[in-house]
This record gives structure tokens, C-alpha cells and sequence, in this order.
């Protein structure tokens, strides 16, 4: 069965955290558009990385997707935040109980679409005051609480793209992924 994920841009997002997913997940066998919330169809990172996006937010539905990623950095996510479109997309995701997921400072745009009431969530230290309305903020590296994924921030990009090849297609699937960028033996030379 066909896996959809769409990555939201806006100017200043962190490269890493927007880019790891899209390969982990493209890896894995999903189909990954990366969506531009702007009206230029190329968005800056924050370190003014060019990435041509696949499409428009305006040009997509909800209903396409099974998973939404939303990666951290600034102004990235303050643009996230502003942007009604944006909030509107990732509310009706998790209405339709979809996986919203998000690392860094991009749990804040999730709190601010609602999509962390009552959840057990983490962020980049220093953020968990910005999310108001979570049930429980966690140290851990990634948190799954139902359809929703948060991650501590771009050292854990590999950790967190992995959580969500493992939620939309299994761990066996996830173990593979991880073997091909070689994840497990950089663990197993680092002793983890």
C-alpha cells in the first residue's frame, strides 16, 4: 500500500531535520513530496540552503497524506506558526488521526495548531516552555505518543527519521534503513 508524506517548508527551516526524513522515508519505499508554504517554489534554510520544493501547500490536501513533518530552525518555525494555511493543514491531519510529527522547535507549531493537547512530547532544550498545552514533556531523544512524533532537535534528525519509517511501515523496515546509512555501525563503534 502506497505511504505519502509531505515535509512543510518555510524560509528558515533547519536543513537537516527537513532532509533526513525525506530520505530515510524515501528509502523506506514512501512517497515524499516536499511542500513549499510560501509562493516561491525554492525555500531558504536557515543557513540558506536552496531546496526546491514539489509543490504548494495550496495545491495539496490533507486526505493525500498519511504523515506530515514539520522540521525546526528559526525563523522557520515562527514562519510555520504564522501561517493560518499551515495550522489548518496539520489540524485536519490530526482530526483524521494521521501521524503530525515534528523535531526541534517545530513541536511549537504543532502546540499552536493543537495537535499536542494532553501528549507526551520533547522538543530542542529550552523550548518545553512554548508548548502549552502538552500533557508531559520528556528528555527522551524521540516521543511517539499515538499518531503523534516529536524529536530533541538535529543531532536526533537520523533517530527521528526512523521513528517514522518505523510507524508507517514497521520496525523490520526501519532496521533496513538503518542498516543502509550505516547507522548501526556507527553505534556499534560508538559502544551504543
Amino acid at each position: 500500500m502506497e505511504k505519502r508524506v509531505c515535509v512543510l517548508l518555510a524560509p528558515g527551516y533547519e536543513e537537516v531535520e527537513a532532509l533526513t526524513p525525506v530520505d530515510y522515508l524515501r528509502r523506506a519505499g514512501a512517497i515524499v513530496d516536499v511542500i513549499s508554504t510560501t509562493e516561491d517554489i525554492v525555500v531558504p534554510s536557515a543557513h540558506q540552503v536552496m531546496v526546491q520544493a514539489d509543490s504548494f501547500l495550496d495545491d495539496i490536501k490533507s486526505d493525500d497524506y498519511a504523515m506530515v513533518v514539520v522540521p525546526g530552525g528559526l525563523p522557520g518555525v515562527t514562519n510555520l506558526i504564522a501561517n493560518e494555511k499551515v495550522l489548518a493543514f496539520l489540524k485536519a491531519m490530526n482530526k483524521d488521526a494521521k501521524w503530525v510529527t515534528s523535531l526541534c522547535a517545530g513541536p511549537a507549531v504543532l502546540d499552536a495548531a493543537d495537535v499536542l493537547v494532553g501528549k507526551a512530547a520533547t522538543c530542542y532544550p529550552g523550548w518545553e516552555d512554548k508548548l502549552k498545552s502538552i500533557g508531559a514533556f520528556s528528555e527522551e531523544t524521540v516521543v511517539v505518543d499515538g499518531h503523534v512524533i516529536t524529536a530533541r532537535g538535529a543531532g536526533a534528525a537520523g533517530y527521528f527519521a526512523l521513528a517514522l519509517v518505523e510507524s508507517l511501515f514497521g520496525k523490520e523496515k526501519a532496521d533496513e534503513v538503518k542498516k543502509a546509512v550505516v547507522m548501526d555501525i556507527v553505534e556499534k563503534n560508538l559502544g551504543v
